[in-house]
Parts: structure tokens; C-alpha cells; sequence
């Protein structure tokens, strides 16, 4: 599923998995960008396990980072592993963050907040974390 995200222009995008009970969630709220990982077996009031930091506009505006251009559009996609057990961010096809709900770990390249309850290991970057999404891309390739 890909949208597209105007960088401190109010988004919400939502993505529920089909055969487990997890969803994720990314919002601009016009200055920051977070993304959270739900399991919706917690009710629709409390279902939030776990949220990371993508950005914060005004620090990219200030400190420009790759393939992220806060005058230009920007793809978003979230995308989940085949067994829907993890589950990724990507902007402009690179990702920024992840949960992987089974190991109740969530990564995300700003490494912020450094840790919390649900993710008691911590959120810095692991690629291993999107390693599905390697499988996802040759799978795609080797179509006709």
C-alpha cells in the first residue's frame, strides 16, 4: 500500500494485517512523524503496544537527510512480512522504522525513545529487522 506524504501536511496512514491481530499506524501531525505498532486484541481504545520517532520537520529542514526532501513528495509504504508478524515503514523505499511483534521489538532509525516497556531491548536500527522485505524485492523481480 503506498500514499503519498507532504512533510508537516496533517497524514494518517493505517495498515492492519489479515491473518494476525496486529496493525501499525504512521502519523504526521504537522511537525513530527511517528509510527506505532497496535494489537488490535487489546480493544480499540488501548491497542497502542508501541510508537517510535521518525522526524521531526523542523530538524530536516535544518539537517536535510538522504532521499528525504521536505519540499518534495515523499512515497510512504507500509509494507509486512509474508507470516504478518513484522511489519515495516518505508519512505521514498528505504526503510525507517519496524515491529516485529512476535520478538515484541520495535527498530527505528532515530533510536527514539531509546527503549520503553513493550520494547525493553531498545528501538536502534537492525537490518536484520526488514530482512523480509530483500525476499519481497527479488520475489518481485523474478515476475515475468
Amino acid at each position: 500500500m503506498h500514499q503519498t506524504l507532504h512533510f508537516g501536511m496533517p497524514t494518517v496512514v493505517e495498515s492492519s494485517a489479515e491473518a494476525t491481530p496486529f496493525a501499525a499506524l504512521f502519523e504526521d501531525d504537522g511537525k513530527v512523524g511517528y509510527f506505532y505498532g497496535m494489537d488490535r486484541r487489546l480493544g480499540d481504545d488501548n491497542n497502542i503496544v508501541d510508537s517510535v520517532h521518525i522526524y521531526h520537520v523542523t530538524a530536516l529542514l535544518e539537517h536535510p537527510v538522504q532521499d528525504l526532501d521536505v519540499y518534495a513528495p515523499c512515497d510512504i509504504e507500509i509494507a509486512w512480512s509474508p507470516d504478518e508478524r513484522r511489519v515495516a515503514l518505508l519512505l521514498n523505499g528505504h526503510p525507517q522504522a519496524a515491529f516485529d511483534f512476535e520478538a515484541r521489538r520495535a527498530y527505528c532509525r532515530s533510536n527514539f525513545p531509546m527503549a520503553s516497556s513493550w520494547s525493553s531491548g531498545g528501538h536502534s536500527w537492525d537490518d536484520r529487522c526488514v530482512d523480509f522485505l530483500e525476499r519481497r524485492s527479488a520475489e518481485r523481480q523474478a515476475e515475468p
